[in-house]
């Protein structure tokens, strides 16, 4: 049975009582869509709005409360409360008087009236435009119209030369237009007529911090602090430049402050979930977002947030959810849609991942880090050319983006290109020490090994690269380099015997097995399909699953379950011998289990290819160490095919089997 307006309304107000935010926005909404100038919803969700720091917000359903019913006093006092908020001080005394010829008083009238000091008239502030006049120009500001609002302000400023609110949104709207030394022009004249002005000084600090000037920023924000020691978004932007500039316990410490002043301050709690994940706080930054979610529930940028520090922690499902929430909220929002790319290339799903990237890039234009996880996700479904270009546009709107140089070394077809792109990186941040690692492996290839010996006698001679490095080195021979598993792949199927079936002991979602069945027309692919069966260092048990889904792959033959448990029965049966075979398992455990159960399929000619082999943190105690184990125990030795630093792939073949 449908609720009445005033039922709904009355179920509205006992949510909003009870604190349930979404709920009493759901009803007050009803309600106003019922009858749009219903005075009590309008009052109400003006209240709800400010209630949640969207005081601006509040404004327009106070007014079209007061345009309904301008005999309740609450109306006026929620209004006049709001324009003090916001420093809105000769706006807040014109309505004020406005309530007075109306014959309002009362207690909350008293209050107000000292809050803004016992001066009020008609004529308190003769400098500043009637509140009716600014108002239309702070409509406009809300609305982005920024240009219009220039032109307004413009006019009337010729009335009111000295008009401190004048030259603020002035400065403001200069500033919305990207017009950073106007803007400061603007907030400078302000403070020269008030140099007290909190508002002003805040104002300042944001144009500060978007030039990057983030001490000076913060010395504007705490000059604001000193005219007004409450102003908790000057605590909060405090903490955001102290946050960019790498001073996270600093900067939760000027969130709390924030907090302090303003305990439902919703965006605060945001960016305390923010410094926290980028600590590697997960369950800490989820409890700060979840609080910022409490207070304001359509609050997109918190459940963004939500989604990355969910994917942090591998809980790539629930990080989807929150994202999808985040772009129920926001259709718009370019930087969700990225991260949904990010999450989604996580679980594989390489198609999706570049479709939600591409989104992005459709919302925000120059995205570069868009289109350098764009061009990931195209080097790992195999097309180099998507790839490479996807990187270009990406230097090409940021030209010192390193890690995009980095991944065009990925891309590379020989030494000499690869040098180029390890050079750029380098040139763009000279600390990039994978970089520098690896420039000094490609200039041994060369034959230049003077960097390389420098290193192995360093504080760096432990680095997982430098260990990886040390042991190719040590091989009888160089064995061939590539830059992309795809090089390596097409080099070993010319080396291997196509009349054999291949063999994938980790499957995935079949990117690899796709590649390889273009060639082998028939393969066996291994796998629970349900992601790591334990904890391989810092990836948790689950990780790379494919949530059960097997691919449909024509000459492809799949089967599902633990190495230990189907391998034993599988392999009972005789089976056709192995052109190659690619471990892509990661674990020792489930390496050494698939070695030993296909000996049978593996002779002389069998290439062995292990996909995550070297580089690694702990590199030798992973499938090297699996080959090394199987080796020992029958007595074989094995020749390096070829290596790839960049994508930790090693090639082999036994000896003496």
């Amino acid at each position: 049975m449908a609720l009445t307006l005033d039922q709904a309304l009355k179920k509205g107000v006992e949510a909003h009582k009870a604190g349930k935010a979404q709920e009493a926005d759901q009803y007050y909404t009803a309600v106003l869509k019922a009858n749009p100038k219903h005075p009590d919803a309008n009052h109400n969700m003006g209240v709800l709005a400010v209630g949640v720091g969207k005081v601006n917000e509040g404004l327009p359903f106070f007014k079209t409360a007061l345009e309904a019913n301008a005999n309740i006093a609450q109306f006026w006092l929620s209004y006049i409360d709001a324009l003090v908020k916001l420093d809105r001080i000769a706006d807040a005394k014109a309505v004020f008087e406005q309530a007075k010829s109306k014959g309002l008083k009362g207690e909350g009238f008293d209050q107000i009236e000292e809050r803004l000091g016992s001066s009020i008239s008609k004529d308190s502030n003769p400098q500043e435009p009637p509140g009716d006049q600014f108002q239309s120009i702070v409509n406009l500001y809300t609305q982005g119209q920024y240009q219009e609002v220039l032109t307004q302000a413009l006019r009337l400023q010729k009335q009111f030369p000295k008009a401190v609110n004048l030259y603020n949104i002035i400065g403001a709207a200069n500033k919305g237009l990207g017009k950073l030394d106007e803007a400061m022009e603007a907030y400078d004249k302000a403070l020269s007529i008030k140099p007290d002005y909190a508002e002003v000084l805040y104002n300042v600090g944001i144009a500060l911090e978007e030039n990057g000037k983030l001490d000076e920023a913060i010395e504007a924000y705490n000059k604001a602090l000193a005219s007004k020691p409450d102003f908790a978004e000057a605590y909060n932007n405090i903490g955001n430049a102290l946050n960019e500039q790498g001073k996270p316990d600093e900067a939760i410490e000027a969130y709390n402050k924030a907090l302090a002043s303003k305990p439902d301050f919703a965006e605060a709690y945001n960016n305390v979930g923010n410094a926290l994940n980028e600590q590697g706080k997960l369950e800490e930054a989820i409890q700060a977002l979840t609080k910022a979610l409490d207070i304001q529930p359509d609050f997109a940028e918190a459940y963004n947030n939500m989604g990355n520090a969910l994917n942090e922690q591998g809980k790539l499902v629930e990080a989807i959810q929150a994202l999808t929430k985040a772009l129920s909220i926001k259709p718009d929002y370019a930087e969700a849609y990225y991260n949904m790319g990010v999450v989604i290339k996580e679980q594989g799903k390489l198609d999706e991942a570049i479709k939600a990237y591409s989104k992005a890039i459709s919302l925000k234009p120059n995205y570069a880090e868009a289109y350098n996880n764009m061009g990931n996700a195209f080097l790992g479904q195999g097309n180099l050319e998507q790839a490479i270009d996807a990187y270009k546009k990406a230097i090409s709107i940021k030209s010192d983006f390193a890690n995009a140089y980095w991944n065009l070394y990925g891309t590379a077809g020989n030494i000499s290109e690869a040098k180029k792109w390890i050079e750029q990186c380098l040139k763009a941040d000279p600390n990039y020490l994978n970089a520098e690692l690896t420039l000094s492996a490609l200039q041994f290839y060369e034959g230049e090994k003077s960097n390389f010996n420098a290193l192995l006698k360093s504080s760096l001679k432990d680095d997982p690269y430098i260990r990886s490095f040390a042991w190719v080195f040590n091989l009888p021979n160089l064995p061939p380099l590539h830059f992309n598993r795809w090089a390596l792949f097409v080099h070993m199927t010319d080396l291997s015997k196509k009349d054999r079936p291949f063999y994938e002991f980790g499957v995935w979602r079949g990117e690899a097995f796709r590649y390889l069945i273009k060639t082998f027309k028939k393969g066996y692919g291994f796998d629970t399909f349900e992601g790591l069966p334990e904890d391989w260092h810092n990836e948790k048990a689950g990780t790379y699953t494919s949530d059960g889904n097997i691919p449909k792959i024509k000459g492809g033959k799949f089967i599902v379950g633990k190495f230990e448990e189907t391998l034993p029965g599988f392999f009972a049966e005789e089976r056709p011998m192995a052109s190659i075979i690619n471990f892509d398992a990661d674990l020792y455990s489930s390496t050494i289990c698939a070695l030993n159960f296909a000996k049978p399929v593996i002779d002389q000619d069998t290439i062995l290819i292990f996909d995550e082999f070297i580089m690694n943190k702990n590199w030798e105690q992973d499938e090297y160490k699996a080959l090394e184990e199987f080796c020992a125990n029958n007595d074989y030795s094995y020749e390096v095919l070829a290596i790839s630093f960049f994508t930790k792939q090693v090639a082999v073949k036994l000896i003496g089997i």
